[in-house]
């Protein structure tokens, strides 16, 4: 299933289907300030720049995320009613990421948008285009494209080596997840996103590649899709010992009446640079007490 903005399909599950802070070094970054950027984007289209970005409206939450990480807060001059950071609180939203105010976008001159790669919303990458406005698609449907997605705004951006090394620390921040949780026992987990009847989270998410890394194994690793909704009966036949439920998701327990239920933030979430927070979240919820 595809998803606006980059949330993962949570209880809104249509319309929602939808820090580690590496400082840039800006003096060596904008070396490059006077050269033309090119960029090959999610959607595999060739983006020409005629300079690094210096006003950019991001409609892609983790996006938004990312740059604020890179250092990159004052380039950012529009955003989606979805990012919540305090240091946006300022900055004009165009609605959401998903066929955002057009009107309002283009009255803030911005030289980039940053939107979500899919067939969700034709008509805004199509007006962008008309427009002459260089629009930067992003699709990080797994945490390999979390890194990618930092280079590409990073070499948007002109902050290379900010991206360099918040990739790195990601990639580090992570393995030491891995390795906290390593002869842990296993646990068989389901991630509920909400909906009658219930949609789950499958194979090659992030969601999935989370729940690997810190010791579950998804009981729907064989759904076929990303994410899907299941029949209650899939659900109690599945010797699930944990059901990880959405933020704002509700849950019959009566499907799993041995299922020990933790309740996930939003911050899991985000597939953003707020990854490793999202990991030891995770690895808290299936190993260490519940709160219940």
């Amino acid at each position: 299933m595809s998803r606006p903005a980059s949330r993962l399909p949570g209880v809104r599950v249509l319309t929602a289907l939808l820090c580690l802070g590496c400082a840039g070094n800006e003096a060596t970054d904008r070396g490059s300030a006077g050269a033309a950027v090119h960029l090959i984007d999610a959607s595999g289209a060739e983006v020409v720049l005629a300079g690094p970005a210096r006003r950019v409206v991001s409609l892609v939450p983790s996006a938004t995320e990312t740059l604020l990480s890179l250092g990159a807060a004052e380039l950012i001059v529009g955003r989606t009613d979805f990012d919540r950071s305090p240091g946006l609180s300022s900055v004009p939203s165009v609605g959401g990421g998903i066929e955002p105010n057009l009107e309002a976008l283009v009255a803030l001159r911005p030289d980039l948008v940053v939107r979500f790669a899919g067939q969700q919303d034709v008509r805004t990458p199509a007006r962008l285009a008309s427009l002459g406005i260089a629009h930067l698609a992003v699709r990080p449907d797994r945490v390999e494209d979390i890194y990618g997605t930092a280079r590409l705004l990073g070499t948007a951006t002109g902050r290379e080596l900010a991206a360099d090394s918040l990739v790195t620390a990601l990639r580090a921040g992570l393995a030491d997840v891995a390795h906290s949780v390593r002869g842990l026992e296993r646990v068989r987990v389901a991630y509920v996103l909400g909906g009658t009847p219930p949609w789950v989270a499958g194979p090659g998410t992030y969601i999935d590649e989370l729940v690997s890394l810190v010791g579950g194994d998804n009981a729907f690793s064989d759904l076929g899709s990303l994410y899907a909704a299941v029949s209650p009966e899939e659900l109690r036949t599945r010797d699930i010992e944990v059901i990880l439920l959405s933020a704002g998701a509700t849950y019959d327990r009566a499907l799993t009446p041995s299922a020990r239920i933790e309740h996930v933030g939003d911050e899991v979430e985000i597939p953003g640079p707020g990854v490793v927070d999202a990991a030891h979240r995770l690895a808290e919820l299936l190993h260490g007490r519940s709160e219940q």
